[in-house]
């Protein structure tokens, strides 16, 4: 089993104890070193696919030392891929991210201490950095796409065979 499915798992089985009120959907965060890049690409596109999916889990984007404002590579990119852009700007990622997540993704950088033991945590670090948009984009949708679908497998999955 891997990592992603054990903690998927564990989102399944503990999470959905612990998840928000009612109406409100699960929370993954995505974290990359200036949460202006490669987590906002992340979030957009997870929230688009999820949405299309009819999953009510969304994302949000954070950052470990946050920039100023927004990757404007990033923000092209996914607005040539008719992609919306999540609201908000490069933040750093909080003890209530942290406390709220379902689900954590490094891309690219090392967690705080508190993300990384919290046992939601996943690294993502074959997403490029340095080759401009589009090596980074596909990288980022192959990780989102293939979450999704374990979260979908895991989802559909009868209760007999959760743990």
């Amino acid at each position: 089993m891997t990592m992603m499915s054990v903690v998927l798992l564990a989102w399944l089985t503990v999470g959905e104890q612990a998840a928000p009120a009612a109406g409100v959907a699960n929370r993954v965060v995505f974290v990359c070193e200036h949460g202006a890049a490669r987590s906002l690409i992340a979030a957009a596109y997870f929230n688009k696919l999820a949405a299309e999916r009819g999953l009510r889990e969304r994302a949000t984007f954070r950052g470990v030392s946050p920039g100023d404002d927004l990757s404007a590579v990033a923000v092209s990119g996914l607005r040539a891929d008719g992609v919306p852009i999540p609201p908000g700007k490069p933040t750093a990622i909080t003890s209530e991210d942290i406390a709220q997540a379902n689900l954590i993704f490094a891309i690219g950088c090392t967690l705080p201490k508190a993300a990384a033991s919290s046992g939601k945590a996943v690294d993502w670090t074959d997403v490029p950095s340095d080759q401009g948009y589009a090596p980074m984009r596909d990288a980022i949708v192959r990780h989102v796409r293939a979450l999704l679908d374990e979260l979908q497998r895991q989802k559909l999955a009868p209760a007999y065979f959760l743990p």
